[in-house]
């Protein structure tokens, strides 16, 4: 009889894993909360990042029959060949520029490796695209698997072992997900070390009371002791934010390569061919002598913070775009912003939220639910030099079907105001 594989959740990940466990040999059955009530017999289940271990009664329900669970990246990284090396990305902000700038510089370095995992590329769909083209007899696996890792899918990790893994800073987000708050959403960021051996635990620079092999010292990048960036102002990572993401980065690569290694290979060349992705403080136009920055993947308040000190040296204040889900956060950071404000511009469920969080002293208009307003206002309201920032600091659920489908909208807002 066919071992059963039941998958809870479809979308990206659950579709992977279901890809995954049919060429493995599994007879595959995926249900939702949507279209299931009673949990089906299974040998295991596996669950996917986005199924809400609160308010799922299928994920309650396998809870209280103890059956065996597993997430898809544990799934997925345990189907990977053993000779493909795993390093992991962790993080409350900055995961998918680090995760990408760890895969652009091995890549540049002479090493194959692809980035996956949260980044939109489960890491069960990277194993049973290799198991595959094995059997075909076709190409060859990556090197390296570069491995962005979220707070969902370290809950159901066991058996997860990166060779080297970072862990890049911890900042109130997702607790709306724990009963424990952000003291337990702390507690599983941390499990991504779990078998992960001492020496290859890597903490951001955020984090200073532990060691790290990779410091700024007067604009230069030093690893081990050697110079490997003369200048980090003439790069895209310039930024406070992106200086701790450039450094984890090179940690993580230090664990495949030496640093000697490294300068030889020409790694300062590496770092300035890099340019961060779509929707993190992107440049979107200047019109009429105003700056218009897309950061519609910041959803928490500390990566609100970081695009805001990132564009605060500029000749004029910042007309901030605020609002969308609520998941628990703490917005009190939001107010040691205000100086760098012209005035804040709040839409979505949580603007009332945030709005009790900002001082008095600054000006604010309530868009409401309508998004085109919000961007209508923030444009009346900015002054030349100014910049109209959408950094959000929220899920984007209420009003759009993802964060770059929120990003997409004020592109196109931008791009339709008159010449």
């Amino acid at each position: 009889m066919d071992k059963q594989l039941l998958i809870i959740g479809g979308g990206v990940s659950g579709t992977a894993a279901a890809h995954l466990g049919r060429l493995s040999g599994w007879k595959i059955n995926i249900v939702t909360d949507a279209d299931c009530r009673t949990l089906p017999a299974a040998d295991l289940i596996v669950v996917s990042p986005g199924v809400h271990p609160l308010k799922s009664h299928l994920y309650q329900t396998a809870v209280r029959e103890n059956r065996p669970m597993i997430g898809e990246l544990a799934f997925g990284s345990a189907a990977l060949p053993k000779n493909v090396r795993q390093l992991a990305v962790t993080g409350t902000n900055g995961k998918t520029t680090t995760t990408e700038l760890t895969t652009h510089l091995l890549n540049f370095l002479g090493i194959n490796a692809l980035s996956a995992g949260n980044i939109g590329y489960p890491v069960s769909e990277v194993a049973a695209t290799i198991m595959e083209k094995q059997a075909q007899g076709e190409g060859c696996a990556p090197e390296v698997v570069v491995i962005e890792v979220s707070n969902f899918q370290l809950e159901l990790a066991d058996g997860f072992a990166p060779e080297a893994a970072v862990l890049l800073n911890l900042k109130s987000d997702h607790e709306d997900r724990y009963r424990g708050g952000f003291a337990e959403y702390c507690q599983v960021k941390k499990q991504i070390f779990t078998q992960v051996r001492p020496e290859n635990r890597i903490y951001g620079l955020t984090f200073a009371d532990f060691p790290h092999r990779v410091t700024f010292s007067n604009g230069k990048l030093m690893a081990d002791g050697v110079e490997l960036l003369p200048e980090i102002e003439q790069t895209a990572l310039a930024a406070l934010h992106n200086r701790e993401n450039l450094a984890a980065a090179t940690e993580l690569v230090l664990r495949l390569l030496p640093a000697e290694e490294l300068k030889k290979r020409d790694f300062a060349a590496a770092v300035s061919a890099f340019h961060c992705g779509r929707h993190r403080i992107e440049a979107v136009r200047t019109w009429r002598g105003i700056n218009f920055v897309n950061d519609s993947k910041a959803t928490n308040p500390a990566a609100v913070t970081a695009a805001v000190h990132s564009l605060s040296d500029g000749q004029g204040k910042i007309v901030l775009l605020l609002g969308g889900c609520d998941k628990d956060m703490d917005f009190r950071e939001l107010a040691e912003l205000a100086p760098f404000l012209r005035c804040a511009v709040l839409f979505g469920e949580a603007r009332t939220r945030i709005r009790r969080h900002l001082p008095d002293e600054l000006p604010i208009h309530d868009a409401e639910m309508n998004f085109n307003a919000a961007f209508t206002f923030a444009v009346s309201a900015a002054e030349v030099g100014d910049t109209v920032l959408l950094s959000p600091a929220c899920a984007s659920f209420d009003m759009f079907k993802g964060y770059a489908d929120r990003g997409n909208r004020f592109c196109e807002l931008v791009s339709q105001l008159p010449e």
